[in-house]
């Protein structure tokens, strides 16, 4: 064989085979979300809040927090493990906000946080807001957020 037959026959086995697609890369995403918020207020007592969040999709939501909006002039009385309440400078027996570690939670993994609170001042909304994030990325942020008034 001469060197035009060689270069023939790379040329074949160069051009004549495609190359295997890539496979789809997957999506790491976690749909956290605020499921509900229940509030129940004893007149004149305290303030009762359950709060749960859970994780949608195909993977878990990866150290999930969730921050606990409080209505004005309520100090807190109980929380779930993982959670801690602000303080306000001078002011220890007021509370703003709450934030809570709740770990990695599993696809349609749940987790709930229970606090009570003292009643705010008369007139004053009762009031409650949630935001909850994990560091995965998130394909609907649009319900990590919620929020409800006690009646």
């Amino acid at each position: 064989m001469n060197a035009r037959g060689f270069a023939g026959i790379a040329l074949v086995g160069l051009l004549g085979a495609a190359p295997a697609p890539a496979p789809p890369q997957k999506i790491w995403q976690a749909d956290i979300r605020i499921q509900s918020i229940e509030l129940i207020a004893v007149k004149g007592r305290s303030l009762n809040a359950r709060v749960v969040v859970t994780s949608d999709n195909d993977d878990d939501a990866r150290n999930a927090r969730l921050e606990i909006l409080l209505p004005v002039g309520v100090g807190v009385s109980r929380l779930s493990p993982g959670c801690r309440a602000s303080s306000i400078a001078g002011l220890s027996t007021l509370n703003a906000h709450i934030s809570c570690d709740l770990g990695d939670i599993p696809v349609r993994g749940v987790r709930e946080v229970m606090l009570a609170t003292s009643t705010p001042a008369l007139n004053v909304p009762m009031r409650v807001a949630a935001f909850v994030v994990s560091d995965t990325p998130d394909p609907m942020p649009s319900n990590n957020y919620a929020e409800r008034v006690a009646q």
